[in-house]
């Protein structure tokens, strides 16, 4: 089988969507990355510029432990000079063999960095997801809280980490593509070091064994930070509660519906109920969730263009519809009980005048809390709906052949909600004697 082949400007393109949904990039603060000459940092220096379109600085810190930092110095020049780059350069004069070197230096960085965060910079630095998970590996060997292994943040007081939607792999499969030259620090083969012990003995092993664990240790700590109220999201803006809680409410139809303002916050729900309704009850699902989530997502900031997605199919017959803040959960048994109510609701209008029906009757709904349909009066046929409901296909196309205006209630902003009980008919399995 041929592989496919790597997408250099796609691994951009994902890079700065992350960045753009993390808030990473902020008009009132300047950039400069801070660039080693390994592959992890010249790659962050050429995504960052190509994203920035050339509006950042770069930063390389000489830590003098070795004769080869002579040579990355000027490899980080050279890269700069190709980009357009202004480079600052501090130097330091540190022995690999001295007491906590790895403190040290870490210690040293984190001056360099504070002077600049006073300037008003935010310094960009290469960690990745590889460097994450051994930073969390590490800690569950050394501490007991579950913060301690939460990995490195992406965001922590000014010093931002864009890779960490992106693999070791990725990065050095980036670079190749680019054709960039880099530094291979030789310190990093002494075992001496506790990141290089952990890398050589554990995680490169691990890898071989579940090459998969790095996308589940990503979903994993997601649900684990938010869980502690420690997920950028959280901070980069202050959503009032009602968001984010979660409703669970079984239909009539026995499937379940979800209402929240977003999702993200609630995947582990979201797969408890697959599970529940799935026959069958193995497979990892979590690429699929995020893959919800992303559409919902995409539903809420694009409603202009789509108000209604699905349904996506899901391992044992399960299918998911979106609709602005609801997600109906059903298998085939309940969307069977759909397909008759589609069938009652078309006997029903066909049979009843459009005129003979009571307006004011939203209060003795039955159960369903997952959209069924509206009928408008003519007058407010400019709030009519040009979708085929995907659960009631035939009815809505009769509507639309025969120019009746209709909707799905909750596609309605709130006044014209309050509007609704006067001047409209909600046709749910309560009228239906469904």
């Amino acid at each position: 089988m041929q592989r496919m082949k790597f997408n250099s400007r796609q691994f951009v393109r994902h890079v700065e969507h992350f960045m753009n949904s993390m808030r990473l990039l902020d008009s009132e603060k300047k950039v400069i990355v801070a660039v080693s000459g390994g592959v992890d940092s010249v790659a962050l220096m050429y995504v960052l510029n190509d994203i920035t379109k050339g509006q950042m600085k770069v930063l390389h810190i000489n830590h003098g432990t070795r004769p080869e930092n002579k040579d990355e110095e000027a490899l980080v020049l050279k890269h700069a000079k190709i980009c357009n780059l202004e480079v600052d350069i501090v130097r330091f004069s540190l022995d690999l063999k001295q007491s906590n070197f790895e403190g040290v230096a870490r210690n040293l960085r984190a001056g360099v960095y504070k002077q600049y965060l006073q300037d008003d910079f935010w310094v960009y630095t290469a960690h990745h997801l590889d460097d994450s998970f051994e930073w969390s590996m590490i800690q569950s060997f050394k501490q007991s809280s579950l913060a301690s292994t939460l990995g490195i943040p992406v965001f922590n007081k000014g010093l931002v980490r864009p890779f960490m939607c992106v693999s070791k792999n990725q990065i050095r499969k980036y670079a190749r593509e680019l054709g960039l030259h880099y530094a291979e620090d030789s310190s990093n083969r002494d075992m001496r070091f506790e990141r290089n012990f952990f890398r050589k003995f554990l995680t490169e092993t691990i890898h071989s064994r579940y090459p998969q664990y790095l996308r589940h240790y990503v979903a994993r700590q997601t649900e684990l930070a938010r869980k502690l109220n420690l997920h950028r999201s959280l901070f980069i803006e202050k959503k009032p509660r009602g968001l984010t809680l979660l409703v669970e409410r079984r239909e009539t139809s026995g499937a379940v519906v979800l209402r929240s303002g977003d999702f993200s916050f609630h995947k582990e729900e979201i797969k408890e109920w697959i599970h529940f309704f799935s026959r069958s009850h193995r497979g990892e699902i979590d690429r699929e969730v995020d893959k919800l989530i992303a559409s919902h997502k995409d539903l809420k900031e694009n409603a202009h263009k789509c108000k209604m997605k699905g349904p996506q199919a899901f391992s044992g017959g399960v299918k998911i519809f979106l609709l602005d803040n609801y997600l109906l959960i059903a298998n085939e048994s309940h969307l069977e009980y759909y397909r008759e109510a589609d069938d009652k609701i078309l006997s029903y209008l066909k049979h009843t005048s459009v005129t003979q029906m009571t307006s004011g009757d939203s209060k003795k709904q039955g159960k369903a809390l997952f959209p069924f349909i509206t009928l408008m009066n003519k007058e407010h046929s400019d709030k009519s709906s040009k979708l085929i409901h995907p659960l009631f296909p035939k009815t809505t196309q009769w509507l639309k052949d025969k120019k009746i205006p209709y909707n799905f209630y909750p596609l309605l902003s709130k006044k014209n909600r309050q509007k609704l009980r006067l001047h409209a008919v909600i046709l749910d399995s309560s009228i239906l004697g469904l």
